[in-house]
């Protein structure tokens, strides 16, 4: 099997797993959480796609995220770790995209939080991590 059907393979796994985070009820969590946003699934699935795109050639598979979790407030997170730091991706319901970056590790550690961003804003903090 080629190096593209692995990342294809792997692509779908984690679009199918978005997939199923836009089934949750309200109050999934038991806290009054809603249930993903429409426009928060759509929008992490362009990230995604983006991502593989602008990336793929550079990283191969470690272009998808280590996780990707709902948020109570209607909104996804996505997780990278790579050579050079960790990111979280918080897709928001409404425009914007937010992140925190951390690089480092032990006392060395450093964290870079940003909210209002844009989608080629994260793609580059994306690559910043991944790329070796």
């Amino acid at each position: 099997m080629s190096q593209a059907t692995l990342t294809d393979v792997s692509l779908d796994s984690i679009l199918e797993r978005l997939t199923q985070l836009t089934k949750l009820e309200p109050d999934w969590d038991s806290y009054g959480a809603l249930p993903v946003s429409p426009v928060a699934f759509v929008k992490a699935c362009q990230l995604l796609i983006d991502v593989k795109y602008a990336l793929s050639a550079l990283v191969g598979d470690r272009l998808l995220p280590s996780d990707v979790a709902p948020i109570a407030d209607g909104s996804l997170q996505m997780e990278w770790r790579g050579p050079h730091g960790q990111l979280e991706v918080e897709i928001k319901p409404d425009v914007d995209f937010s992140y925190l970056l951390i690089k480092g590790e032990g006392s060395e550690r450093k964290f870079e939080e940003k909210n209002q961003v844009s989608l080629s804003e994260v793609l580059n903090v994306v690559s910043q991590v991944l790329i070796p």
